[in-house]
């Protein structure tokens, strides 16, 4: 505690920063490891962790339980080696999975985003949790179909948290919810039978291509059933 360290010659610091630089710790160890010397002193606990086993920001958001009071992030998780914990992600964690606020304006991110990818040269993978362009697309029947009638199904926050936006996108998974509902964001209106008939068509066009259909081929496509 701070009064044995001055006893102690030791020189008191504000803040007593605990740091896993090459990654030896998982969720389990951190918060055994925090939680130990949180109950040793009083002094505030920051937790430093990185990336390399993909656990930096599950570290962080155990630490934080366990009575780190700070916790070392970067803007999409850049850093040594494989990085460090993600701000947008720990930020997004505490908020949704500890109830814990951090003052961040995260409908700021995306902004912060493009200007930290751009300045490091760094893009973003589409996949990246929070931060990535895929992270509220949707293409599964059964995942749209939910999200459409209840968006927490299948989001775990919504996405205009982050000033983010949902995609409907048309691959070989859509089911006719996912497409009716693409029809009437263009304003047509289909019938069972041609929904269907256009189900089958963006199937095999996106089975051919490997990938999602854009908007101009599903129009394409729609003109097709019509004739």
């Amino acid at each position: 505690r701070q009064g044995l360290a001055c006893e102690a010659g030791w020189a008191v610091t504000d803040l007593l920063v605990l740091s896993d630089t090459v990654a030896q710790l998982d969720p389990f160890a951190t918060f055994a490891l925090v939680e130990s010397v949180a109950n040793e002193t009083d002094l505030p606990l920051e937790f430093h962790g990185h990336n390399d086993f993909g656990l930096a920001t599950a570290n962080a958001l155990a630490a934080a339980r366990a009575g780190a009071t700070h916790l070392s992030v970067t803007v999409l998780g850049l850093g040594e080696r494989a990085g460090n914990a993600a701000l947008e992600e720990v930020t997004l964690g505490l908020a949704r999975l500890s109830n814990l606020a951090t003052g961040i304006d995260t409908a700021a991110l995306p902004a912060l985003f493009a200007e930290v990818s751009e300045a490091s040269n760094r893009p973003i993978p589409p996949g990246k949790a929070v931060a990535g362009a895929m992270a509220f697309t949707h293409e599964s029947g059964i995942h749209v179909d939910g999200v459409l009638k209840d968006p927490a199904t299948y989001e775990p926050f919504p996405p205009e948290l982050i000033g983010a936006e949902r995609r409907i996108e048309m691959g070989k998974h859509s089911g006719t919810a996912a497409i009716a509902h693409k029809l009437l964001h263009h304003g047509v209106r289909a019938g069972h039978r041609r929904v269907e008939l256009l189900r089958q068509r963006i199937q095999s066009r996106a089975v051919a291509t490997g990938g999602p259909l854009t908007d101009g081929e599903l129009c394409r496509l729609l003109a097709e059933t019509a004739r």
